[in-house]
């Protein structure tokens, strides 16, 4: 990781004549905070929503797909944080920092930067791709809808969206792919009305017309399908005990 993370800060100097001195985390999974490590022990300035300073403080477990990460040094933790919101300033840019509550983590950073017109977005959208759902570490279906909501509320058809993984997309790809999520919420909160358990929801197959799309990453339809129904059963279970 290292060896590619000095190759990572060569190029950024090569393209821009200056050295990396802040660092913004999107949430805490090992390949997004992968760097931490080498920056921080340059005294590079590591920035993130308050909950990620936590997760890489100890060990963390993402349910379904089998990834355990932490706990991090000292010097790979972040050095500043922030509950919702945070400006910071680089040259003629401004960034906003924005969490906008539980989505793929309850630590997630959207950076919305301008006058560049660019909305980063970490993996609460990953294109054209499933995306995983950590409900260990505070994940919601219902959360990763209201953030796209907002994002979708900041920005123009001109915006520029970089996910998570995959290619720089457009405002109506992360149309698109909202409006999938919606569907798929819908059909599998439908099962989990009807009385059926999450292998009985899996075997409807309720991602099947979507899957052609985005079914060919890291998580597969059945995974997605076991994500969505567990996070939503959770929202169930809860109703019902107040």
């Amino acid at each position: 990781m290292d060896s590619r993370v000095g190759e990572l800060s060569n190029a950024i100097f090569a393209a821009t004549q200056r050295p990396v001195t802040r660092l913004v985390n999107t949430h805490w999974h090992f390949d997004h905070t992968g760097g931490n490590v080498f920056f921080g022990s340059s005294g590079v300035k590591i920035i993130a929503q308050e909950n990620v300073k936590k997760q890489l403080s100890s060990v963390q477990n993402v349910p379904f797909v089998g990834l355990t990460d932490g706990h991090y040094p000292a010097q790979a933790l972040p050095t500043q944080t922030y509950s919702s919101t945070l400006t910071l300033r680089q040259g003629s840019q401004q960034l906003i920092l924005a969490n906008y509550g539980r989505a793929h983590t309850d630590g997630d950073t959207v950076i919305y930067i301008s006058p560049a017109n660019v909305a980063v977005v970490g993996d609460i959208f990953s294109n054209p791709v499933y995306p995983i759902i950590d409900l260990g570490s505070g994940g919601s279906i219902d959360g990763m809808i209201n953030s796209i909501d907002q994002i979708l509320a900041q920005t123009d058809e001109q915006t520029k969206i970089v996910p998570g993984h995959g290619p720089v997309a457009s405002r109506a790809d992360l149309q698109n792919y909202h409006d999938m999520l919606v569907q798929v919420r819908q059909r599998i909160k439908a099962s989990i009305a009807a009385g059926k358990t999450i292998d009985q929801a899996v075997a409807a197959a309720p991602t099947k017309d979507f899957d052609a799309k985005w079914g060919g990453g890291y998580v597969t339809p059945e995974v997605f399908t076991k994500m969505v129904f567990s996070s939503l059963a959770q929202v169930s279970r809860a109703s019902a005990s107040r």
